[in-house]
């Protein structure tokens, strides 16, 4: 029965009515009864058909001009009544499906009042049978709306709770998550920079370049235990928390430079040429750029060795985004490695596409003639049309953040 309640929905109801208005056209022409249509009953037909729009604002109005129409014909001396009393009918399944409260009582005496002022004189000869044949006709169309609005009703409810249901299975799983990155991995970050200050001011350190990789993997350390932090309270309660913004567009270019510093001194060659209107991008966008450099970059360091020399090339265009990035440092050997994340490879390069598809952008990943290359295209909106996300969004945004950043900085060192 789901169809028929989306057959009754109130956005087809022009549909119905011309449907019901052509047939009774049809029985104009027809006359399957064989009589003639008398002027009256043509002028009272077109009345009816006309008045049959009127569903779109008020079904009950309906009842009352055709109730009221069917008794000014048979004062008028129509000889036809079946034009008005299948309109009727129609309209009570109409109030039915779409109306309740007074209306649907009110418009069924109104509708029996009708339909026996459409001929009188029956109801003089045989008053009973008369009462019954109306009565029936009239309460049969509007229990027929009443049911049909009460399986519109049951199936809106079953809706909510399935909703409802969803949400509280989201939530126990945010919560699982949020209780098992607080336990484990935040607490062993934590103990990881805490370790990490320690040797950092007691251990003598003669070479200057050990302080410097001790204070770059205590500040990524301290970075990630905040991220993580950020996400626990994200899933515990994504309701207080507001989407998070790890890249202002504006700070874009700051932050491919930084990501390009990063590679550079762990040895690789980086040759970037970034398009200055990356800021145009909305934060969604930009943040997606800004994870293609860091897993990119970091895939090369890994794979092509950290003497390879890589070649970044970011262009903006009128409502998109190019993005290549080419190495020369990977033999075939290393290319299954990279593309299925075989062993000891991860899944950067799956979650660099979840992420570009998601902008509704493509990315192509594979080996080229002198080495590995990495492209993506990305749409972009019009930052100020780019609205708040959704709880969840916000929550799948942190993970991936907190876990793609993971991956290219232990990738990198």
């Amino acid at each position: 029965m789901l169809w028929v309640g989306r057959l009754f929905d109130e956005r087809y109801t022009f549909v119905r009515i011309t449907v019901l208005n052509l047939s009774g056209v049809g029985y104009l022409v027809l006359s399957p009864d064989g009589r003639t249509v008398s002027t009256t009953d043509l002028v009272i037909a077109i009345f009816c058909f006309a008045v049959g729009y009127l569903h779109l604002r008020s079904p009950f109005g309906v009842v009352l001009a055709l109730s009221t129409v069917s008794g000014i014909g048979f004062v008028a001396g129509a000889d036809n009544d079946m034009i008005p009393t299948v309109g009727l009918a129609w309209a009570m399944v109409e109030l039915g499906a779409r109306r309740s409260g007074w209306q649907v009582w009110a418009g069924l005496p109104l509708a029996i009042a009708g339909c026996l002022a459409s001929d009188y004189s029956e109801v003089l000869d045989r008053p009973f049978t008369a009462l019954y044949s109306s009565v029936g006709a009239m309460a049969m169309p509007l229990l027929f709306g009443l049911y049909i609005r009460a399986m519109g009703l049951l199936a809106r409810q079953a809706a909510d709770r399935a909703t409802q249901e969803l949400s509280r299975v989201r939530a126990d799983e945010r919560t699982s998550i949020a209780r098992e990155l607080h336990d484990l991995v935040a607490h062993h970050v934590a103990s990881i920079v805490l370790r990490v200050a320690v040797a950092r001011n007691v251990l003598p350190l003669n070479d200057p370049r050990v302080s410097q990789v001790l204070d770059d993997v205590h500040a990524t350390g301290t970075s990630a235990l905040a991220d993580l932090r950020r996400l626990v309270s994200v899933l515990r309660d994504p309701g207080s928390v507001r989407q998070p913004s790890f890249v202002d567009p504006e700070g874009l270019p700051v932050a491919l430079r930084s990501a390009v510093q990063r590679s550079e001194q762990i040895g690789l060659t980086v040759e970037a040429a970034v398009d200055p209107e990356v800021v145009r991008l909305d934060s969604r966008t930009a943040l997606a750029v800004l994870r293609l450099t860091q897993e990119g970059l970091a895939n090369v360091a890994k794979h092509a060795g950290t003497s390879a020399h890589a070649r970044l090339d970011i262009q903006v265009g009128t409502d998109h985004v190019e993005f290549a990035l080419r190495d020369n440092g990977i033999g075939p050997a290393e290319t299954g490695l990279r593309h299925s994340g075989g062993p000891g490879g991860g899944h950067g390069l799956i979650g660099l596409r979840e992420r570009v598809e998601v902008l509704g952008g493509q990315l192509q990943a594979g080996s080229a003639e002198t080495g590995w290359h990495l492209q993506a295209r990305i749409p972009f909106a019009d930052p100020g049309l780019s609205g708040v996300a959704s709880p969840r969004t916000a929550a799948e945004e942190v993970l991936a953040v907190t876990g793609q950043q993971a991956a290219a900085e232990a990738s990198a060192g």
